[in-house]
C-alpha cells in the first residue's frame, strides 16, 4: 500500500466517524436520559477523527508495520471502520423505527451503559495504537461537553445568515409590536431579591422540567404579576443559556395597545422567535411564505397554528409566556383562551406554557377545564397572595423609602410605616405604592401616624377618594378626558386630549377656540385637573418629517390597568362616583360624534387654497385622530350595539352631515344647495387626504388608519382624488349607515357618478376590497340593485378586486348576481383568473375553473398568455398544480416563453421539477421573430433561459436565485448541452448555454452587485463543462470564439490603463479598481475558461489518437468524423489567447 492508498483509507474512516457523530448529535438532542453515554461515545469518536485528521501527509514508501496497520483486514484502521459501521447501523435501525415527524422527541437510545463502555474502550485502544504508529505526539484532545453545543450553534448561526430565512423572519415581524419594550419596562420596576418565593419554589421548577406543562400565575389587581412574569422569563433564559435547541418567547398584553390584543400577532411573534433559533427553516413555513405571495400577504389564523406546530417539533424545549390575559378585551378573549388550550392539547412534550392574569370568570372557566382532561398532571395554578408576596412588598417599600428626603423619617418610623402598609395592602404592590405616596406630603411624625390610620383599604376606595377631590368646575372636563383615555383607538397626546374635551356636538360652532385649555410649553392645564394617580405622561419618538410636532408633545395614558377596570366596573356605576362610570358603548358613541364634529368645524374654518397640513395640525391638534379614527369608532359602535342597523340618532346625523354633499346621486339634485354643505365638503376632503397621507396604499382598514401616525408630509390639494362617501362606507363595512343611505335613495339613483370614483371605485368594488363585513356589505349592495359589472377603482371591476384579495365567497356572490366571468377589465386586459393565478390564490382559481372559465383563455389582445403561463411566470406552484390537473396546455407559449422557460429563468427548482415530471419537453425551443422582417432572429431553450435576465430576476444572492440546481435538473432530464441560442456575434456564432453563462458573468463585473455571484457562476461553469459543454466540434469552435473575446476585452483593458495613466491617478487604487479591474476580471474569466476547454479538447484528441480497445472500435468509428473536425479546428487556430 502506497501513501495515496493509505490516505484514502484514512479518509474513509474519517467520513464514517463524521457520519456517526452527526447521528449522535441528533440522539443528544432527543434523548435526555442518555446524554452522559452519548457524550462519552461522541467524545471518543471525535478523538479518533482528530487523530486521523492530524496525519496530513504520508511517505510514499510505508514501513511494514504501518502497512499492516492500514492494509490488513485485521489491522487497526479496518477494525475501527468496522466498529463505526456497526454503531451507525444500530443507531439508524432504531431511529428509522420512530415517527419521522417527531423524531427528536421519540428516539430511543439503543445501547446500555456496558455496551457504550465496550465501544469506547475499543475505539480508545485502537486510537492509541494509531497515535503510536504514526508518531503523532503532544496531541491534547479534550473534547468537552460544549463541543456538541458549539457544533449545533454554528449550524444555527449559519442558518440565521441565510437570506431566505431573513426574508421569512422579516415577513413574520411585519407590523408586530416589540414585546421586549414592555419586558424592559417591567425589569426597570423590578426590585432585587423579590420573587424568590416563585423562582426557588417547587412549582416553577416542576413546570420548567415537565413535559407539555401549563402554569397559571393569578392574583388581584396591582399584585405585581407583570414584574413576576418578567422575572420568570429572565430565570428561564438564564437556565437555558447553555442548552441547545431551547427557545423562550414571550408576549405582554397591554390594555392600552390594541396591537398587543391580537391572537394572530401573538402566534406570529412566537413563530418568528422560534424560527430565528432553529437550525433549519421548516418546509411548512417556506411553503406558507411562498403561498402568501412571497411575504406580501399574511397567512390565515388556521395556517399560522399549523406553522407553529411544525416549528416547535424537533426542539428540546419551547417556553411560551403570555402576561396579562385579563387585559385582552373580554368580548374577544375566548379565542385567545381556546388557542392556548389547543396548543396544550397538541401534547407536544417540548412545549411549556406560562400565563398570568387576574381571576376573571371566563379565564378561570377555560383554564380550569384543563384539570379535567387527560393532561391534568401537567397543569398548575398558583395565586399571588400572602404570605408569599408580603416579603416582596416590604422590600419594595424599603427601597422606595430610601429615596425620601424627609429627615424626620427615623428607622423606627420607617419600620412602622412599612409594617402598617404591608398589613393593609392585601398583597397589592399598586395599593402599597399609592398609600406610601400619600404619606409623602405630611410634614410631621404625628401627621404621618394619623395618615397611616386613614389610608384607603382598597384600590377602589383610593380611586373614589381621588375623584371626590376633583373640583366641581373641573368635573366635566375630567369625565370627558377619562372617557377618551379609556376608549380611544390609540394613545393621545396631551394636546390632542386637551382639544378633545373642548369639543361639543349639539350645535355649531362645535369648538370655541377662545375657550381652549392652555397647552403652551410644559403648561398643560388638563393634567392639573385629572387626579395624578390616574394617569401617567410619557414621551415617544417618531421618525417623521417634522419630529418637533410629535416629539415635544407628551402622550397620556392610565397609570395602571386597575384604573380603567375601576372606571368601567359595575362597582363604580353603583357607587358614590357613578357619574364617572364609563361604558365602552357610550365612550365610542361620544368619541365618534366628537371626532366628526371636529372635522366639520375644521372644514368650516378652512377655505381653498388650503394651508399645509403641518400648519393645520398646529392650529387643530386633534385633526389626525379625528380623520383617521372616526371610521373605527363607528365600526365598534355597530359591533357593540344590540341593533347595529339603528345607530344613535345624533351619531348618524353627524356622519350624514360629513358626507351630505359628496353623494349627489343619493340626494335630490334639484333641491336648493345648503351653504353649510360646502363647509362639509371641505371637511370630507380634508379627512380623505389625511387618510391617504397616513396610509397611501390600499388596503387601509379602519384599524390600520386608527393606529397611523401621519408623517406630516402631505399637502392639502383640492385636485387630490377624494373617495365617494358611499364607497368609503362600503370599504369599511359600516352596514348600518350603508342601509340607511340605500333605503333613502330612489332605486334609479343608486349608480355612482364616475367623476367621483377614486381608487376605491364603485361601492361594490370598495366592498370587495374591504376587510370588515365585506360579504355582508356586498350582499346589501347587490340586493339594492348595484350593477356587478360597473367599472371603476384600482382593479376596475368588482370581480377582479375580489380575485386579487383571494375572496372566493365574494366572487361567488358577484357571479351569481351576473358578473361576467371572463371580463377583461384589468390594466392589461387581464381576467379574474389571470389575477388569481398571478397572486397564487388557489381557492379563487378553483372556483372560476369549476364555473367553466376557459383554462386556455388569453384575452383579446393576448397581453399575458394563458393562466398557466401567468402562474409559472410568478412562481405560484400550487396554482400550477391545479391548472395542470385541470388540463392546461403545458407547452403553451407567450412572449417567447413556455411555462418551463419561465420557471428556468427564475431558477424555481420545484416548479421545474413539477413541469418536467408532468411531461414538459426539456428541449422545447421558442422562436423570436422580427416584427418588421418576419424573420426568425433567435431561439431559446429552457437551459438558455437559466441565464436570461440572470441578475435581474430577483436581488442576487437569494438562495432560490442560484442557477446551479436548475441546471443540474435540466441536464438530468436530457437538456441539450450544445443547443444554440440566437446569433449574438458578428460572425454568426449562435451561443450555447456555457457562452451565455460567461456572457452574464462578464456583465456582472460591471455592475454594483458584489455578493457571492462569482462562486455561484463558477459552479455553473463547472457543471456545464463536466456535462460536456467543451467537448467535440462545438468545443473546438468555442475555443476560437473565446480567443477572439479575450483579445477584444484585453484591448479594452489596455485602453483603460492608458486612460488611467493619462489621468495621473497612479496613487488612487479606488479609481484603478473602478476603471481597470472589471476588464481584467473579464479577461481572466474568458482566458481561464478557454484554457479548461483547451485541456478537454487536447485530452479528447489524445485519447482518440492513441487508439481504442476492440470493444471500443465501434464507438471510435462512430466518433471519428467529429474528431476530424475538432482536430482541424485546433490545428487551424492559435491554441491560447
Amino acid at each position: 500500500m502506497d501513501g495515496l492508498s493509505a490516505a484514502a483509507s484514512i479518509i474513509a474512516v474519517v467520513q464514517m466517524a463524521q457520519a456517526v457523530g452527526g447521528v449522535l448529535m441528533e440522539y443528544y438532542e432527543g434523548v435526555k436520559s442518555a446524554r452522559d453515554d452519548i457524550q462519552r461515545l461522541y467524545h471518543s469518536i471525535k478523538n479518533l477523527e482528530s487523530v486521523l485528521k492530524s496525519v496530513d501527509t504520508l511517505p510514499h514508501n510505508l514501513s511494514i508495520n504501518i502497512q499492516t496497520l492500514l492494509e490488513n483486514k485485521t489491522g487497526t484502521l479496518s477494525l475501527c471502520k468496522a466498529e463505526l459501521d456497526g454503531i451507525k447501523k444500530e443507531l439508524d435501525t432504531f431511529s428509522k423505527q420512530q415517527n419521522h415527524i417527531g423524531k427528536l422527541k421519540s428516539l430511543i437510545w439503543p445501547f446500555k451503559k456496558k455496551d457504550v463502555d465496550k465501544h469506547v474502550d475499543f475505539i480508545d485502544k485502537h486510537k492509541n495504537d494509531l497515535v503510536l504508529a504514526f508518531g503523532v505526539e503532544n496531541l491534547h484532545i479534550s473534547l468537552r461537553h460544549h463541543d456538541i453545543l458549539e457544533d449545533i450553534h454554528s449550524e444555527i448561526r449559519a442558518a440565521q445568515r441565510d437570506q431566505e430565512r431573513s426574508q421569512i423572519v422579516d415577513w413574520l415581524a411585519k407590523s408586530l409590536p416589540d414585546p421586549s419594550t414592555e419586558h424592559n419596562i417591567a425589569r426597570e420596576k423590578f426590585q432585587e431579591d423579590t420573587g424568590s418565593w416563585l423562582i426557588d419554589g417547587n412549582h416553577l421548577n416542576t413546570w420548567s422540567k415537565s413535559s407539555n406543562s401549563f402554569f397559571w400565575l393569578n392574583g388581584g389587581a396591582g399584585a405585581g404579576k407583570s414584574i413576576l412574569c418578567s422575572t420568570v422569563i429572565e430565570h428561564i433564559q438564564q437556565l437555558c443559556k447553555q442548552e441547545i435547541n431551547v427557545v423562550v418567547t414571550y408576549w405582554y398584553i397591554k390594555f392600552d395597545n390594541l396591537n398587543t390584543q391580537s391572537v394572530s400577532n401573538i402566534i406570529r411573534s412566537w413563530i418568528r422567535d422560534i424560527c430565528s433559533n432553529r437550525r433549519d427553516t421548516p418546509q411548512t413555513l417556506k411553503d406558507a411564505y411562498s403561498h402568501c405571495n412571497h411575504g406580501q400577504q399574511q397567512p390565515t389564523f388556521k395556517k399560522m397554528m399549523k406553522i407553529l406546530k411544525s416549528v416547535v417539533v424537533g426542539l428540546q424545549d419551547v417556553y411560551l409566556v403570555v402576561d396579562a390575559l385579563d387585559e385582552y378585551p373580554k368580548t374577544e378573549r375566548d379565542l385567545l383562551l381556546e388557542t392556548l388550550k389547543d396548543i396544550h392539547q397538541w401534547k407536544i412534550d417540548s412545549i411549556h406554557i406560562f400565563v398570568t392574569s387576574r381571576v376573571e370568570d371566563d379565564i378561570r372557566y377555560h383554564l380550569a377545564n384543563l384539570s379535567e382532561r387527560d393532561v391534568s398532571d401537567s397543569y398548575q395554578s398558583i395565586r399571588v397572595q400572602d404570605p408569599n408576596i408580603s416579603e416582596d412588598i416590604k422590600k419594595f417599600l424599603n427601597n422606595k423609602i430610601c429615596d425620601f428626603r424627609q429627615k424626620m423619617w427615623s428607622s423606627e418610623l420607617r419600620e412602622e410605616v412599612v409594617d402598617s402598609i404591608v398589613r393593609q395592602a392585601d398583597g397589592m404592590f399598586r395599593l402599597a405604592a399609592l398609600q406610601l405616596d400619600s404619606l409623602k406630603r405630611h410634614r410631621t411624625v404625628s401627621a404621618i401616624r394619623k395618615g397611616l390610620n386613614q389610608l384607603p383599604s382598597s384600590l377602589d376606595k383610593y380611586y373614589e377618594r381621588a375623584l371626590k377631590d376633583v373640583p366641581e368646575e373641573d368635573q366635566y372636563y375630567v369625565k370627558i378626558a377619562l372617557q377618551w383615555i379609556a376608549c380611544a383607538a390609540r394613545s393621545l397626546t396631551v394636546s390632542e386630549l386637551s382639544e378633545a374635551v373642548m369639543v361639543q356636538v349639539e350645535t355649531p360652532p362645535y369648538l370655541n377656540e377662545e375657550k381652549r385649555l392652555s397647552c403652551e410649553g410644559n403648561d398643560f392645564i388638563l393634567l392639573d385637573m385629572i387626579p395624578s394617580t390616574f394617569i401617567t405622561v410619557y414621551e415617544k419618538e417618531y421618525s417623521c418629517y417634522n419630529p418637533a410636532i410629535w416629539n415635544i408633545n407628551p402622550f397620556i395614558q392610565f397609570a395602571h390597568y386597575s384604573v380603567q377596570e375601576f372606571l368601567q366596573s359595575s362597582r363604580t356605576s353603583d357607587g358614590p362616583v357613578n357619574e364617572y362610570h364609563i361604558r365602552e358603548l357610550d365612550g365610542n358613541r361620544s368619541i365618534a360624534a366628537r371626532s366628526i364634529a371636529y372635522l366639520l368645524h375644521v372644514g368650516s374654518m378652512l377655505k381653498y387654497p388650503y394651508p399645509e397640513v403641518i400648519d393645520i395640525y398646529q392650529r387643530f391638534p386633534l385633526i389626525y385622530h379625528a380623520a383617521l379614527c372616526w371610521t373605527y369608532y363607528i365600526q365598534r359602535l355597530e359591533i357593540q350595539s344590540s341593533e347595529p342597523d339603528n345607530l344613535v340618532d345624533f351619531v348618524r346625523k353627524m356622519v350624514l352631515l360629513l358626507i351630505n354633499d359628496s353623494q349627489p346621486t343619493l340626494n335630490n339634485q334639484s333641491a336648493p344647495i345648503d351653504p353649510d354643505s360646502w363647509n362639509n365638503r371641505n371637511a370630507w376632503e380634508v379627512s380623505q387626504i389625511i387618510c391617504k397621507g397616513a396610509e397611501p396604499e390600499l388596503p387601509y382598514s379602519a384599524k390600520e388608519l386608527a393606529h397611523a401616525y401621519n408623517p406630516l408630509e402631505v399637502y392639502l390639494d383640492s385636485s387630490s382624488v377624494v373617495s365617494c362617501p358611499l364607497s368609503w362606507l362600503c370599504f369599511h363595512g359600516l352596514t348600518g349607515l350603508i342601509q340607511h343611505l340605500l333605503s333613502n335613495a330612489p332605486r334609479e339613483s343608486r349608480e355612482i357618478n364616475e367623476s367621483r370614483i377614486s381608487a376605491l371605485g364603485t361601492p361594490l368594488h370598495a366592498a370587495a376590497l374591504g376587510s370588515h363585513l365585506s360579504e355582508r356589505t356586498v350582499m346589501l349592495l347587490l340586493a339594492a340593485g348595484m350593477n356587478p359589472n360597473a367599472p371603476g377603482g384600482e382593479w376596475r371591476y368588482p370581480l377582479l378586486a375580489a380575485a386579487r384579495l383571494n375572496r372566493p365567497e365574494i366572487c361567488k356572490l358577484l357571479y351569481e348576481a351576473g358578473a361576467e366571468l371572463q371580463a377583461e377589465m384589468g390594466m392589461w386586459n387581464e381576467t379574474a383568473l389571470h389575477i388569481a393565478c398571478e397572486h397564487g390564490h388557489v381557492e379563487v382559481c378553483k372556483f372560476l375553473l369549476d364555473e367553466g372559465f376557459d383554462i386556455e383563455h388569453r384575452g383579446s389582445s393576448d397581453e399575458l398568455g394563458t393562466p398557466l403561463l401567468v402562474a409559472s411566470k410568478h412562481q405560484k406552484l400550487e396554482v400550477v398544480k391545479l391548472l395542470l390537473a385541470s388540463g392546461a396546455d403545458i407547452e403553451a407559449e407567450h412572449d417567447t416563453y413556455t411555462p418551463l422557460q419561465y420557471a428556468s429563468a427564475s431558477h424555481d427548482l420545484q416548479m421545474c421539477e413539477l413541469l418536467l415530471h408532468s411531461g414538459c419537453d426539456v428541449n422545447h425551443k421558442t422562436k423570436v421573430v422580427n416584427r418588421t422582417t418576419k424573420q426568425i432572429v433567435g431561439e431559446y431553450s429552457p437551459l438558455h433561459r437559466v441565464f436570461s435576465f440572470f441578475w435581474q430576476v430577483r436581488p442576487f444572492g437569494v438562495n432560490d436565485n442560484d442557477p446551479c440546481p436548475t441546471i443540474k435538473l435540466l441536464l438530468k432530464y436530457g437538456a441539450d448541452i450544445h443547443a444554440r441560442e440566437k446569433p449574438c456575434l458578428r460572425d454568426g456564432y449562435r451561443a450555447t448555454a456555457i457562452y451565455l453563462c460567461l456572457d452574464y458573468y462578464e456583465s456582472l463585473f460591471f455592475t454594483p452587485i458584489k455578493d457571492n455571484f462569482d462562486s455561484i457562476l463558477d459552479c455553473a461553469i463547472d457543471i456545464l463543462l463536466d456535462a460536456g459543454a467543451g467537448d467535440g466540434p462545438e468545443g473546438a469552435e468555442l475555443l476560437s470564439i473565446l480567443k477572439e473575446k479575450c483579445t477584444t476585452l484585453d484591448r479594452q483593458r489596455r485602453r483603460k490603463i492608458r486612460l488611467y495613466e493619462m489621468e495621473g491617478s497612479f496613487k488612487n487604487p479606488e479609481r484603478y479598481e473602478a476603471m481597470v479591474e472589471p476588464w481584467s476580471k473579464a479577461v481572466d474569466l474568458y482566458r481561464e475558461t478557454h484554457h479548461r476547454i483547451y485541456k478537454q479538447q487536447k485530452k479528447e484528441r489524445k485519447k482518440l489518437t492513441q487508439g481504442c480497445s476492440v470493444e471500443d472500435t465501434g464507438e471510435r468509428q462512430f466518433n471519428v468524423e467529429d474528431e476530424k473536425v475538432a482536430n482541424g479546428e485546433i490545428r487551424r487556430r492559435n491554441i491560447m489567447p
